[in-house]
């Protein structure tokens, strides 16, 4: 997730946690550990551009790093700073905590998290919440908005009802996911479509409206299905993309090629504009300028440069000409649109 959601699901989950014994100051210190995990980015100066993509989420998103590092941050500041006012177990534990609804959040978005770094780098994640959702983020926000601003020894309870509603909608996201990805495997079975491998994602802010892409023999197929604007029983429109895997011919083998295909967990597509060769990972989403565009004009979220050189991986940045119309095409859609 977006590092301010991490910064105050950290700063709430410490609140809850250490509210007597530390006060509102709890809440500065979950704000900072849960800030922590994220600073993997710091090392990206020692790293080359591949080395990066295999590093951030990896070994300080794992569960080793929940555990060992809850243990020992939380035996650090309990020495150090909170010795009269913790127990060894409660600096301990509250820091365990922050650090693994970190991770866990994290887990519950397509990009997901190495959960077995350094010992795997496969990467685990459910998509059942988009990077960024403010209905996720908004509970909680406004809990420690409220509990930082009043001045009473119950004002912990702004910080506890932000996070029973976020984790409420996070429920709610992860049933919606569920009767959502059911649909796409009915569907794709009744139209005999043999799917080698598939994932259904949340699209960008809400957990409504859901895409799901499948790997099949003869490239990728995309498809929408809005929970509120679809029936389970009207025919959903799978959209096929060729993968133009000759692009990458003299490429093959290199690093760079490598490293997106494991990051991508095999839904990538290649591309060639103006000699330039790029690689998108499809389970980002794409951008397309009205609902019926073709595949050869649709943008991707996330996409990288391809060159010569094996350990250049360079990201393509992608930037929203217009963010209100792409928001407009966005509700049109999860109101059942699809023209």
């Amino acid at each position: 997730m977006d590092s301010i959601t991490q910064a105050t699901l950290g700063a709430a989950v410490a609140h809850a946690a250490w509210h007597k014994p530390l006060g509102r100051q709890s809440m500065l210190w979950g704000a900072a550990l849960g800030t922590l995990p994220d600073l993997d980015i710091l090392f990206y100066p020692f790293l080359d551009d591949i080395q990066q993509l295999y590093w951030h989420r990896g070994e300080s998103h794992s569960i080793w790093f929940m555990v060992i590092g809850g243990i020992a941050f939380g035996a650090l500041l309990w020495k150090t700073r909170w010795k009269d006012k913790l127990s060894p177990r409660q600096a301990m534990l509250g820091v365990f905590l922050i650090f693994a609804t970190h991770v866990m959040i994290d887990y519950f978005t397509v990009y997901g998290t190495q959960l077995l770094a350094p010992f795997s780098r496969y990467g685990f994640g459910l998509g059942n919440m988009f990077i960024i959702d403010p209905l996720y983020s908004g509970p909680l926000i406004l809990g420690v908005i409220l509990a930082s601003l009043i001045k009473s020894q119950n004002n912990f309870k702004f910080t506890i009802a932000g996070l029973a509603l976020s984790s409420a909608y996070a429920l709610f996201s992860i049933a919606s996911h569920s009767y959502a990805d059911a649909v796409f495997k009915k569907q794709l079975e009744s139209k005999q479509i043999r799917v080698k491998d598939a994932i259904t994602g949340a699209t960008p802010m809400n957990t409504l409206l859901w895409r799901h892409v499948a790997r099949t023999d003869s490239g990728l197929i995309i498809g929408y299905f809005s929970i509120i604007g679809d029936s389970p029983e009207e025919d959903i429109e799978f959209v096929q993309v060729s993968r133009n895997k000759d692009i990458l011919k003299p490429y093959i083998d290199q690093r760079n090629v490598e490293a997106v295909d494991w990051f991508s967990k095999g839904f990538w597509l290649a591309k060639q504009n103006d000699g330039a060769v790029t690689m998108a990972d499809l389970r980002f989403g794409e951008f397309r300028y009205s609902l019926g565009d073709p595949p050869e004009k649709w943008q991707y979220i996330f996409a990288w440069e391809i060159t010569a050189d094996p350990n250049t991986l360079k990201r393509k940045m992608f930037e929203i000409q217009d963010g209100r119309s792409a928001l407009k095409r966005l509700w049109r859609r999860l109101k059942g649109d699809v023209k």
